[in-house]
């Protein structure tokens, strides 16, 4: 287990509480992409995989808007299997199965699929195309795989976390080395995503720029940021510390307006077909 499995999989429960809710509106509209990319909505008996499933927001969309399409919804992180079983088989167990693996191996049949997804996931793989080429295995000819995530701007940055990050420096708080993690990053372009597809094998590339749309207030994003996003840091402080970051933090990101709660960083949505 690399150690960004490890640590989505200690934190599953913790990331269904503070960060799945602000990818699912845009992980649900993958479901949207695809079926522009498709011309339609799939046919009843469609056997789609979710990769990287998380805590099930994606898979939890396609089993509500397809209403008779078969998921199997997977993750590396068995914490995260464990948080996606326990939301999902409850609403729709006969249409559902849920499998542990890691998006380059996983334990399913070639050929087994029409349909492979994956929302947010793709950045943090240790190799996307590696990914991407056992979608191209697993999907049938004519199969179609679609993802959704994170573009990489260094042009674009969000107010509210450089004032967090400033209350860090302005108490001379020493932030913890959690180490170099390999992981693929985020895409350069949409561009370049369409390309990768090819690489992998697909035909049809095609791949959007868009932007998540998410509203923090100053009370939510404070909170998400001692709570989750920070907590190794937390961890790292003493009670006193904390508080006094806490506090400095709100001071700093009391100065803002409200607009700039308004979170939008660019994404892409990409999409491409096994030939056959």
């Amino acid at each position: 287990m690399n150690a960004v499995v490890e640590r989505y999989s200690a934190g599953a429960r913790e990331y269904q509480r503070w960060w799945a809710p602000v990818l699912e509106q845009t992980s649900a509209r993958l479901v949207d992409y695809l079926e522009w990319y498709a011309g339609g909505p799939p046919p009843a008996d469609m056997n789609a995989v979710d990769v990287g499933t998380g805590t099930g927001t994606l898979a939890a969309a396609m089993l509500s808007r397809w209403p008779r399409v078969r998921v199997t919804a997977s993750d590396a992180a068995q914490g995260m299997v464990e948080v996606a079983r326990d939301r999902l088989t409850s609403s729709d167990a006969a249409r559902l199965s849920v499998v542990h693996g890691p998006a380059h191996a996983l334990p399913l049949a070639a050929g087994s699929a029409d349909l492979v997804v994956s929302s947010f996931v793709l950045q943090l793989v240790p190799d996307r195309l590696a990914a991407l080429r056992e979608g191209w295995r697993l999907l049938g000819a004519g199969g179609v795989l679609g993802y959704v995530t994170w573009i990489d701007r260094e042009d674009y940055d969000f107010d509210p976390r450089i004032e967090f990050d400033e209350a860090v420096l302005e108490l001379g708080i020493d932030e913890p080395d959690e180490g170099g993690e390999r992981v693929a990053g985020d895409v350069p372009s949409a561009r370049a995503a369409a390309a990768q597809l090819r690489r992998a094998g697909f035909r049809e590339a095609v791949a959007r720029e868009d932007r998540l749309e998410y509203d923090w207030t100053l009370d939510s994003y404070l909170e998400y940021k001692l709570a989750y996003d920070e907590r190794a840091l937390m961890a790292a402080l003493s009670e006193e510390q904390q508080e006094q970051l806490a506090r400095r933090a709100r001071e700093r990101l009391a100065a803002l307006p409200a607009s700039a709660f308004e979170w939008r960083p660019p994404i892409v949505f990409a999409a491409a077909r096994k030939p056959g």
